[in-house]
C-alpha cells in the first residue's frame, strides 16, 4: 500500500463522513457550533486554522525527515517538497479537519460556553507545567533515544503553554468536551498508525527511539506524537471559539507593544540551539540584536530621542572597556577574544556591546534605578556567562587568579563597576525610566542612593522582564552544554538576586504612600 491508498483508505472516508454528519445537523441555517458562536465566526475559523498547523509543523517535519527520524520508502509517495512527502502535508491538513469537525459535532452536543472555575490551575498552572515539558524535551535532544521524543515535546509543549496561558481556563470549562475530542481521533490514528509502520508505508528509526514498542510495531513517540498533536488541534479551537477569546484578543492588541514582540523574537531565536549547536553565534547574534532593539524601542516611548542616546552610550562604552581589556588586561583581566566565531566589531563579538545596553538597562529597571543593585544584577548574569561563552570558544581566559570558568574577582569587580556605571548615567539622562520625578515637579523627592517608590506606570509590564528571561535561560543552556555546576550556580546568583530585587519592589509598592503637595 503506498502512502496515497492510504489515506484514500483510512483518512478521507473519515473525513467524508464528518462533512456529511456536519452537512445534515447543520443545513437550514442551523449553528454549527451550539450555543458557542455564530457560524460566521464558525466557518471562517475553521476555514483559516488548518494553515497554522500546516505553517508550523512543515519545518520541524522537514527536520525529522532529514535526520532520519521518520523514512519513506521513495515507491511508497508521489514526490516530496523538501525532504517531505507530499501526502505528508496533506495528512497535517486532513488530521486539523477531521479532529476539528469531531470537535465542532460534540460542540453542538454540549451546553454553552464555560469557564474553569479554578483559572490559576486551567492557566498558569497548566502553562508552567507545559513549559516544564517543553524543557525535558530539551535535554532529551542531547541523547540519541530520547531525540525523536525530545523533537515532539520541544515543539508541541510550548504552543501548549501559551495557549493555556491565553485560555487553559475556556478550554477546560468544557473539560468533557476537550477530553472527548482528543482521545478517539488519537485511538483511531494509533491504530492506522500501527498498521502504517508494519506495512512498511512509512518507518521509524530505531536510532532515535525508546525501542518501547506497542505490539512490537508501534514506537510509544508515535503515540504520543498522535496525542499531542490532537491535544493542540482541540486546545487551539477551543481557546478561540469560546466568546471571551474575542476579549481577551482585544486587550492584548491594546496592550501589545512593538517591543514585547522583539524580547519575543529573542526568546524564540535561542529554541533551535539544541538542534543546531554550530549555529550558536548566528543566533546569539540575532537574539541579541533582538533584545537590543527591544531595549531601544521600549526607552524611546518612553523618553523618546534620548533612547538612541543611551543605546550608542552602551553600545560604545561597552565595545570600548571590551577593546581595552582584551588587549591590556584592564580592567577584567587577561582574556582574548582571539577565534571568537560570528560578527566582530574591532576584534570584539558584535553580541557583546549589544548586551552591554540590553541587559544593562533590564537590570537598571529591575532595580528601580539604584545603581549599585543594578551592578550586582549583572555580576550575577556574568557567573553564567562566563562558562557559557568559554565553552562556546567567544573568548579565553589567561589570568594566573582565576576564580570562576578562568576569570579573575578582578573581572567581576570590573563588571560592577561598569554595570553600575552605565545605570547611574542611565538613571541621570532618562530619569522618567525609573518612575523618578524632578524635585519639586511631582509628587517624589527621590534621594541620589534611593530607589522611588513604585508608582502604577512603573509596575506595569517593563522591559525588566529580559533579565528573568535570561536567569531561566541561561541556567538551562549550561545545563544543555553539560556543565550542571555552572548551570546550578548561575540559577543560584540570577534568581537569588532576582528574588531579593522582586520582594524589595513588592514592599515598596505595598508601602508606598503618596506625599500631599
Amino acid at each position: 500500500m503506498t502512502y496515497l491508498q492510504y489515506h484514500l483508505v483510512f483518512i478521507v472516508p473519515v473525513l467524508l463522513v464528518m462533512i456529511g454528519l456536519t452537512w445534515i445537523q447543520t443545513r437550514g441555517g442551523k449553528a454549527v457550533l451550539g450555543q458557542f458562536r455564530d457560524n460566521k465566526w464558525g466557518w471562517r475559523t475553521f476555514a483559516l486554522f488548518p494553515l497554522i498547523p500546516l505553517i508550523y509543523t512543515t519545518p520541524w517535519d522537514n527536520y525529522l525527515v532529514f535526520k532520519g527520524v521518520w523514512n519513506y520508502p521513495p515507491e511508497r509517495v508521489l514526490g516530496r517538497i523538501g525532504y517531505v512527502p507530499v501526502e505528508e502535508y496533506a495528512f497535517f491538513i486532513l488530521q486539523t479537519l477531521i479532529t476539528g469537525l469531531w470537535l465542532y459535532f460534540l460542540i453542538r452536543r454540549s451546553g454553552p460556553p464555560a469557564a474553569s472555575a479554578r483559572p490559576w490551575l486551567t492557566r498558569w498552572g497548566a502553562a508552567a507545567a507545559w513549559l516544564g515539558v517543553a524543557f525535558a524535551g530539551v535535554v532529551m535532544l542531547r541523547f540519541e533515544p530520547t531525540f525523536y521524543l525530545g523533537l515532539i515535546l520541544a515543539w508541541a509543549a510550548p504552543v501548549l503553554s501559551g495557549l493555556s496561558a491565553f485560555g487553559g481556563d475556556l478550554v477546560l470549562g468544557r473539560s468533557r468536551v476537550f477530553w472527548w475530542a482528543t482521545l478517539p481521533p488519537t485511538l483511531y490514528l494509533w491504530a492506522t498508525d500501527f498498521f502504517a509502520v508494519g506495512n512498511g508505508i512509512w518507518s521509524i528509526s530505531e536510532r532515535y527511539t525508546l525501542g518501547w514498542n506497542l505490539g512490537g510495531v508501534l514506537p510509544v513517540e508515535e503515540m504520543v506524537f498522535f496525542l499531542i498533536t490532537n491535544l493542540l488541534v482541540a486546545t487551539g479551537l477551543l481557546a478561540f471559539l469560546h466568546p471571551e477569546a474575542l476579549v481577551r484578543v482585544n486587550v492584548l492588541r491594546r496592550v501589545f507593544r512593538p517591543w514585547q514582540g522583539l524580547v519575543l523574537l529573542y526568546v524564540l531565536l535561542k529554541i533551535p540551539v539544541p538542534l543546531w549547536p554550530d549555529g550558536f553565534p548566528l543566533l546569539g547574534t540575532l537574539s541579541t540584536a533582538c533584545l537590543f532593539l527591544a531595549g531601544l524601542l521600549w526607552a524611546w516611548e518612553r523618553v523618546g530621542v534620548r533612547a538612541p542616546l543611551l543605546a550608542a552610550l552602551a553600545f560604545g562604552v561597552g565595545l570600548g572597556v571590551e577593546v581595552v581589556g582584551s588587549r591590556t588586561g584592564v580592567p577584567f583581566g587577561n582574556y582574548s577574544y582571539a577565534g571568537a566565531p560570528g560578527l566582530t566589531l574591532l576584534g570584539v563579538p558584535l553580541l557583546v556591546p549589544l548586551g552591554w545596553f540590553a541587559m544593562t538597562l533590564a537590570a537598571a529597571l529591575l532595580s528601580r534605578g539604584r545603581a549599585w543593585l543594578a551592578g550586582l544584577l549583572l555580576v550575577a548574569w556574568d557567573v553564567g556567562l562566563e562558562p557559557l561563552m568559554t565553552a562556546q570558544r567567544f573568548w579565553s581566559w589567561n589570568d594566573s587568579g582565576a576564580i570562576w570558568a578562568g576569570a579573575p574577582i578582578q573581572n567581576f569587580v570590573a563588571w560592577w563597576a561598569v554595570g553600575a556605571g552605565l545605570s547611574w548615567v542611565f538613571r541621570g539622562v532618562a530619569p522618567e525610566l525609573f518612575g523618578v520625578e524632578e524635585v519639586g515637579s511631582g509628587k517624589w523627592e527621590v534621594g541620589k542612593d534611593q530607589a522611588p517608590p513604585p508608582t502604577p506606570y512603573s509596575l506595569l509590564p517593563s522591559f525588566a522582564v529580559a533579565y528573568l528571561i535570561e536567569a531561566l535561560f541561561l541556567p538551562a543552556g549550561l545545563l544543555l552544554l553539560g556543565l550542571p555546576g555552572a548551570a546550578l550556580a548561575t540559577a543560584v546568583a540570577m534568581g537569588l538576586m532576582s528574588a531579593v530585587v522582586l520582594r524589595q519592589t513588592a514592599t515598596a509598592a505595598r508601602s508606598a504612600q503618596v506625599r500631599p503637595e
